[in-house]
């Protein structure tokens, strides 16, 4: 059973929908009892990182996130979904150095893309996956490098390892991490249910880990 986590996080239709093309056991829930059977888990939505982080945690959904990942399932992160997975975000940052605090289940740090001149944000529309990692990959099993994905974001993971990135994106000429993958932890910072046919396979190769 695949669990997209109802957290009050936008753009589920097209998730749910896209999961099942692959999947006849996809369920949209916030049940902790149903979360605790499920083979995986999915992060799905649009949204803000503090706004997610709260919801996560009155809707005691936060024991059990780190409950299957420590079961060693596999858990998908997607756009903000992504981002929580990572220690903090300074997107509601009131005062210097206020950040909120994600799930930490990946080392790194969500931060704004850098001003700079002709710089657009949001990073809003189609880009390249860049240096698809030349170790074994997952997520990325026949994934061309260059491949277009849909992203839409105004922050991004930095201070990730290395080893942790499996694709890159570049924006304005800055690189950061687009795809990780860590034990059984997956990320993507675009959207793959609205990225064809190649961000379509990225679904179905989570489902047949």
């Amino acid at each position: 059973m695949i669990a997209v986590l109802d957290f009050g996080m936008g753009n589920i239709h097209s998730c749910l929908k896209a999961l099942s093309l692959y999947s006849k056991d996809v369920v949209y829930t916030k049940d902790l009892e149903i979360i605790a059977k499920a083979d995986k888990l999915v992060l799905p939505g649009d949204g803000a990182f503090k706004k997610a982080m709260l919801n996560l945690q009155e809707l005691h959904l936060l024991p059990a996130i780190h409950n299957h990942v420590s079961r060693n399932k596999p858990l998908l992160g997607i756009c903000i979904g992504y981002q929580i997975l990572f220690q903090d975000s300074d997107e509601h940052q009131e005062k210097p150095g206020e950040v909120v605090k994600g799930l930490s289940l990946v080392d790194g740090h969500i931060r704004k893309f850098r001003d700079k001149k002709n710089t657009k944000v949001p990073h809003m529309g189609w880009n390249r996956l860049k240096s698809i990692a030349s170790k074994r990959t997952q997520l990325l099993k026949g994934i061309e490098d260059g491949s277009f994905m849909y992203f839409i974001h105004s922050y991004r993971p930095i201070g990730v390892k290395r080893e942790e990135v499996s694709a890159s994106c570049n924006y304005y000429g800055e690189s950061f991490p687009a795809v990780i993958e860590k034990d059984s932890i997956y990320g993507t910072q675009f959207h793959p249910e609205k990225s064809d046919k190649f961000g379509l396979k990225i679904l179905e190769n989570f489902i047949r880990i």
